[in-house]
């Protein structure tokens, strides 16, 4: 990996792994999700990072 390449994935402009063609999601989509699976485990808190990560990874599922 040249010196580049390395610049741009610590910047954030590339990513490594496998591109898939799909965008990832919105961040409205996932936090929509988020608040529905909250509101699934009966507004309970303490688990918003728990529900972030399940809606992103459901999204992401979803647009492959």
């Amino acid at each position: 990996m040249a010196i580049t390449d390395v610049a741009a994935v610590l910047t954030g402009e590339r990513m490594l792994g496998t591109y898939t063609g799909a965008a990832p999601p919105f961040r409205e989509e996932v936090a929509r999700l988020a608040y529905q699976f909250y509101e699934a485990r009966g507004r309970q808190d303490g688990g918003d990072v728990e529900d972030w990560l399940a809606a992103e990874e459901e999204l992401t599922r979803h647009y492959r």
